[in-house]
């Protein structure tokens, strides 16, 4: 029989901002309890919210075993690392007036127009240890902020969206980052008239096609990568990681939820182009004869499951220049996209602009970005890198090639 402990804390300010002014501020401490025992090929879990007593919680735990839950009992190396990356970013009584001079600042910059929406401080604290022996710990924490920017003329409910996330508060770089969409936002261009472009992005063609990398779809032959494991089947410069490295990761542990520790805190999904790896949890990884990925999670009362805790695309540079010469689309707000069965991915641009020599010229028409997601992938892939528009925190741009349709004019 083997046993699990989690504890996982949270605190939580969030200061609500209406009309370009703080509204109003609100403060969450959580703590989420667990216990996991394993035996005879069961599980059974146990979570409560708040104080514990974890003697009566291995108990329940323990008669919930009879349910017939069907998990693996698993014995790994045995480790006791503790890793604190909290940094201090602003104390908390400051942490009103630090964004009331923000929001003075950014309606000043831009007087067409008045922003919303949230403002975090988090922090927190994770453990896990089993009866094998091992312990582990995280403490971290993070200063995050989604403000819409709702243009005055405009009749629309935001018209814009910033958001950034760091361990460290710099007013200059996100008034700055705010200032180059709001600028860009204002100076209408005309349709491009390629129907093919640069597209400088996020992650989301790659999010859309995640579900097929997962074990139980790849296995049980219903993942558009199907039998192709261990091929090369994309761009040779694609590589596709879970990373939980504490240098890399904000607020998230170097362990995923079943205590697995991958070395240098990275594994490969995509190595080099080749579909190195599918998302496993312990389970899956055992009934499948596969690698763990180590990028399991579950509620706290659930059953651990696959995951991509720390989804991440390795960088092929280090800055969108070395990436894009010439001119491109900087794709910022999108909605309502998808991709086929067959891999046909549709993206349609709800505010995107025109990119050139490192900076956004103006805003162009909607428009619908598509493509194949192994065109996207494959020849059409560009690159990856985290310098280039936005000075404050932590970001990446991820480059490709692909079709314009549905252009308005």
């Amino acid at each position: 029989m083997k046993t699990e402990k989690i504890i996982h804390k949270e605190s939580t300010r969030c200061i609500n901002v209406v009309a370009s002014k703080v509204e109003s501020l609100r403060i969450n401490n959580d703590l989420e309890n667990t216990v996991r025992v394993y035996d005879n090929g069961a599980i059974g879990v146990d979570g409560t919210l708040g104080h514990a007593d974890f003697a009566q919680m291995e108990q329940r735990a323990k008669q919930k075993l009879a349910q017939g839950i069907a998990y693996p009992e698993t014995h790994d190396k045995i480790q006791t690392l503790n890793i604190n990356t909290t940094k201090h970013i602003f104390g908390e009584k400051e942490f009103i007036p630090k964004i009331s001079a923000l929001l003075e600042r950014l309606a000043r910059e831009n007087p067409e127009f008045l922003f919303g929406n949230k403002v975090f401080l988090n922090s927190m604290e994770r453990s896990y240890e089993n009866s094998d022996g091992t312990k582990l710990n995280y403490k971290g924490n993070q200063f995050a902020l989604g403000l819409t920017i709702k243009y005055k003329g405009s009749a629309n409910i935001m018209d814009e969206f910033y958001q950034g996330e760091g361990n460290y508060f710099d007013e200059e770089q996100i008034c700055r980052d705010v200032k180059i969409k709001c600028d860009a936002f204002i100076n209408a261009l005309p349709q491009i008239t390629d129907d093919e472009a640069v597209i400088i992005g996020d992650f989301e063609p790659l999010q859309y096609a995640i579900q097929h990398f997962v074990a139980d779809m790849y296995f049980n032959k219903a993942s558009l990568f199907d039998g192709k494991l261990g091929q090369k089947i994309f761009n040779g410069k694609l590589n596709v990681t879970t990373n939980r490295s504490p240098e890399r990761q904000l607020c998230l542990p170097f362990f995923d939820t079943e205590g697995t520790v991958n070395e240098n805190y990275v594994n490969n999904l995509v190595k080099n182009g080749v579909f190195d790896k599918v998302i496993s949890c312990k389970k899956s990884a055992t009934q499948y004869g596969c690698e763990n990925l180590g990028s399991a999670s579950a509620a706290y009362n659930g059953v651990p499951n696959a995951g991509m805790g720390g989804f991440d695309v390795e960088n092929t540079a280090e800055n969108l220049s070395e990436l894009v010469k010439g001119k491109a689309i900087y794709l910022s707000n999108t909605g309502g996209g998808d991709m086929t069965t067959s891999g046909d991915i549709s993206i349609p641009s709800i505010v995107s602009y025109l990119y050139e020599d490192g900076k956004l010229l103006g805003k162009l028409p909607e428009f619908t970005v598509t493509g194949n997601i192994f065109d996207i992938l494959g020849n059409g892939f560009v690159g990856v890198c985290e310098k280039g528009l936005f000075e404050y925190g932590k970001r990446k741009y991820f480059v490709y090639k692909a079709k314009l349709v549905n252009k308005a004019q």
